[in-house]
């Protein structure tokens, strides 16, 4: 069983009146990757500084490897917690052998000098983190990425039971972001190092962290899992905006995909859409009809395409097929039922083949308006038995044809405008 190495209880801190953690309660434990998220202003660095001793509690009670924080001296804390702040800045030009020996601080007494054993250690760092082939380079004259490695490298030299880490990406670009990321995952996983990071980038904590804790108006409003705390629930009401929640098909770890944080002009009246389509060909199309306030329904969709995927995350009613099988008359007489109330059908970017034609089978019958993409014709995989199926059923009801997603947008601006003026 793992010791409890961090322990904060019903913590309360903030700057001078203002209150920013309010009753904030976790623990970690040994070999831990915990990452804390959030929006801005919500609490995460603050939490750190708590911490690290660099603010003082209003409330509550921090623990550290058993002992009580208010009891630590600076220098016994330094022994059990290291800080890689966003960024570090020196005035003087100090090596990178320098800085990371700066790690060593809370182990050497004003006259007492490094030994053998701090040149190991802190040549061992340099090693982990890929920065010994600079150590006679001063720090000032390194790009992002590499100050970050060494900040890093300074972090291990301490020798600390727990690495805390605030934003420590922010400022690099991706490679270099990665870079960090694997640095850290690596050393908790080969050197069992414990570390609470404070990561702005939803993604990159669901990819790196196996626990995660989400702050919101300063206080935990989640604990658990990446799969656990990344959904469309938690993240919309954190981050105040549209967007869909997937898993990452390389990393098996859920992803959020932003979508947008200005609502879309909402439709002027009611107006219902059935929407046949499959693959993926409708995925921004079902969103964007679905933020401006159509009343939207789906059908025949086979489980596991993105169609699918983005109709369950919207909550719109669907026919659904098992993957890979074919739409039979049954799904049809489904699809069918939905959509005869339907305002307008809606084909859209969808590649027919023999397995999906029927979904077409019956629209001659239907009170709905009849749209079609000009792309799905290009993407006949039938034998040439699309375009009959579309000549039959244009006999009987027109069919308009368009040829992007913005373009049917058009038409249906256009559409309720002149509605509206006719009333």
């Amino acid at each position: 069983m793992s010791r409890e190495l961090l322990n904060c209880r019903n913590v309360s801190a903030g700057y001078g009146d203002r209150l920013i953690l309010e009753n904030v309660t976790f623990s970690v434990q040994e070999g831990e990757f915990v990452g804390l998220i959030g929006s801005n202003g919500t609490g995460k660095s603050t939490l750190i500084k708590c911490i690290s001793g660099l603010l003082p509690l209003k409330s509550g009670e921090i623990t550290i490897c058993g002992k009580a924080h208010s009891r630590l001296k600076n220098r016994e804390r330094a022994r059990l917690v290291a800080v890689v702040p966003q960024s570090y800045h020196v005035e003087y030009d100090f090596t990178v052998e320098d800085i990371v020996m700066m790690g060593r601080n809370p182990y050497l007494g004003l006259r007492k000098k490094e030994r053998q054993e701090d040149y190991e250690i802190v040549k061992n760092a340099m090693e982990m983190t890929n920065t010994e082939m600079f150590r006679g380079r001063l720090y000032n004259e390194l790009s992002g990425g590499e100050r970050q490695r060494v900040i890093l490298a300074r972090a291990i030299a301490q020798k600390p039971q727990i690495i805390l880490l605030d934003e420590p990406t922010s400022a690099l670009d991706v490679h270099h972001q990665i870079e960090v990321m694997e640095l850290i995952a690596r050393l908790n996983e080969k050197e069992h190092m414990t570390v609470l990071a404070v990561l702005h980038d939803i993604n990159m904590a669901s990819r790196f962290c196996r626990r995660m804790i989400m702050l919101q108006d300063g206080k935990v409003a989640a604990d658990g899992t990446p799969q656990e705390i990344i959904n469309r629930e938690n993240m919309e009401k954190l981050y105040e905006m549209k967007l869909v929640i997937r898993e990452s098909p390389m990393f098996h770890k859920p992803e959020i995909v932003p979508i947008r944080v200005m609502q879309e002009e909402q439709v002027g009246g009611r107006c219902r859409i059935h929407v046949i389509c499959g693959a993926s060909g409708a995925v921004r199309l079902l969103e964007e009809l679905d933020d401006r306030g159509y009343e939207l329904t789906a059908g025949v969709i086979n489980q596991g395409s993105e169609d699918w995927a983005v109709c369950k995350e919207l909550g719109l009613k669907c026919v659904e097929a098992e993957p890979f099988t074919p739409v039979t008359e049954e799904k049809q007489k489904e699809n069918l039922e939905l959509m005869k109330d339907a305002d307008i059908i809606l084909v859209a970017d969808v590649p027919f083949g023999i397995g999906n034609l029927m979904n077409l089978q019956g629209l001659e019958n239907m009170s709905g308006r009849i749209f079609f993409h000009k792309n799905a014709l290009s993407s006949d995989y039938t034998g040439g038995k699309l375009v009959p199926v579309l000549e039959k059923i244009g006999k009987v009801k027109k069919i308009t044809y368009f040829g992007d997603h913005d373009e049917f947008l058009r038409i249906l601006k256009e559409q309720e405008v002149n509605s509206q003026n006719s009333d």
